[in-house]
């Protein structure tokens, strides 16, 4: 899932400050291409997916040496796919007619981009998620790491972080109403995700109500030395 492959690209983040900047070139697009862009879509869709695939399914091998190369392909595509989404965004808006897997492409590239460029483009998908372009749920999702990524409290309770063998939630803003605000962005009750978080991660998923960012973010750090 999206949280555990941001966990693969933490790992190789000291890697990729190692071998540089990836090489990428702007390009005009034709915003009035409308079929050129949904095309391109589609194939950042599939790259997308498949690089992520191929890393779960080499993480029960070890090999922490192929995992690691795996990651940095992952992230160069990455970039490429930012690249693009940001040319079209800035220089035609957001696409009329997109399908709903076109749509959620860019989402897709958004999510799993750094925290300024997650930032910048936030607005966008708010703004598309009330033209009911974007799912909710994945609003939620981006609202929640932006939150968390700056060292605040989420408010839809959909990001968790990993430490050692044990996975948590991260700390959840006024949790008393959270079932209301979870249900208003069309997400399952947070018993019914833990227990899906709890298959994924096959571990123990804990939500301790009483944790600070503080204590969650001391945890992380802890985690990475």
């Amino acid at each position: 899932n999206r949280i555990f492959m941001t966990k693969i690209v933490q790992a190789a983040a000291t890697l990729l400050i190692m071998i540089g900047t990836f090489s990428v070139s702007a390009q005009e697009i034709n915003c009035k291409d409308n079929a050129s862009v949904k095309e391109k879509l589609r194939g950042i869709h599939e790259t997308d997916q498949q690089i992520r695939a191929k890393i779960k399914k080499e993480m029960p091998s070890g090999d922490a040496s192929k995992i690691k190369e795996m990651a940095l392909e992952m992230k160069a595509s990455d970039k490429q796919n930012q690249l693009y989404i940001s040319q079209l965004l800035d220089q035609c808006g957001w696409p009329e007619g997109l399908t709903a897997e076109e749509s959620s492409t860019v989402f897709l590239v958004i999510d799993h981009a750094d925290i300024a460029f997650m930032q910048k483009y936030l607005p966008v998908l708010e703004s598309q998620a009330q033209a009911g372009n974007v799912s909710k749920s994945d609003l939620a999702t981006i609202r929640d790491r932006v939150q968390m990524l700056t060292g605040k409290k989420q408010v839809y309770g959909t990001q968790t972080f990993k430490t050692g063998s044990e996975v948590y939630i991260w700390p959840v803003d006024n949790e008393t109403v959270l079932g209301e605000r979870r249900k208003e962005m069309g997400l399952p009750s947070m018993e019914d995700y833990i227990g899906m978080l709890n298959k994924a991660y096959q571990s123990k998923v804990i939500w301790d109500k009483q944790m600070t960012v503080e204590e969650a973010a001391s945890k992380m750090v802890k985690k990475n030395k």
